[in-house]
This record gives C-alpha cells, sequence and structure tokens, in this order.
C-alpha cells in the first residue's frame, strides 16, 4: 500500500472594483485549471469543491466578486436546499460564524437537516469561546465534520 501525501495551499486574489466582470471571468477559467492537479502517483485529478454560505447579496453590493465556477459554488442561508447539497456536492462548506440574518448554529442545523455529514467551517475574525461552539454545534449536528477557522483581518476590509 502507498502512502500519499497531501498539500494544500491559500490563493488569495485581491480584485480592484474597477476590474470588468469578463476579466474576472477569464481569471476563474484559469483559476479552475490551476486548481486541478494531477496525483504524481495516482495519475487522478484531485479538485476541492466548496460551498460557500453567505450574504451574498450584501457582499456584490459591496463590490465583491461571488461569481460561481467549477470548483467554487455560492449560497444564501435560504438558497441552502437539498437540491443546492446535490448540484454543488461540496467536499467543505463555508460561512462565517454570524452572518447578516443566520449563524453558524442555523447553518449546522440545516446542514444536518438536508443529511451532509462533511467538512463545515465556520469563520470568523474574533472568536472569543471556540471550545464552547465547537461543543455547542458538535451536540446539534454530531454527523457534521465541524470546526472553527479564524481569519486575520485583509487588509482592505476596512476599520
Amino acid at each position: 500500500m502507498q502512502a500519499r501525501v497531501v498539500t494544500s495551499f491559500c490563493l488569495i486574489i485581491e480584485i480592484p472594483t474597477n476590474f470588468k466582470n469578463t476579466k474576472w471571468q477569464e481569471m476563474s477559467k484559469f483559476a479552475q485549471n490551476v486548481e486541478t492537479k494531477q496525483c504524481a502517483s495516482t495519475e487522478e485529478r484531485m479538485t476541492v469543491r466548496t460551498l460557500v454560505i453567505g450574504n451574498i447579496s450584501r457582499w456584490n453590493a459591496e463590490g465583491r466578486v461571488t461569481v460561481s465556477f467549477d470548483q467554487v459554488r455560492y449560497t444564501e442561508i435560504h438558497g441552502l436546499t437539498e437540491s443546492t447539497l446535490e448540484c454543488a456536492a461540496p467536499d467543505i462548506i463555508l460561512s462565517p460564524l454570524v452572518g447578516d440574518d443566520f449563524d453558524v448554529m442555523e447553518v449546522a442545523i440545516r446542514l444536518s437537516e438536508l443529511g451532509y455529514k462533511g467538512r463545515y467551517r465556520a469563520i470568523s475574525q474574533n472568536i472569543p469561546n471556540a471550545d464552547m461552539i465547537r461543543t455547542e454545534v458538535r451536540d446539534h449536528a454530531p454527523e457534521l465534520d465541524f470546526d472553527l477557522l479564524p481569519m486575520s483581518k485583509v487588509a482592505n476590509d476596512g476599520p
């Protein structure tokens, strides 16, 4: 039996608000090609499909780019349905710890109701009592692979 080592990384691309949508589409096509890598030992393709649950309307109004492409899909909490999960087939689901109209518990319970049993990570800059949050989510949705993902403030996030 061969051991396989998988290395992952995060690529953050800062896009100016005056960036034309067609250029973003070209860039997202490039990103799709970058994300798919050949496994040297097995010759199989490795990709990670991500579903982002968030405040998409507000993010778009603020000029943030939320264009879905092959490996990343975006939805609001009210768009989180069985069909959304089936179409996105996510390997991981990301959401803010607290959104405009939802929180981590609502997402976890909804995912549990939909039968999702994969990885779910809640992102926050400030996590006051991480162990309490993990325990609460895991008590209400034990089938989820849940954890918190602390994120530092990004330069263009404002004060």
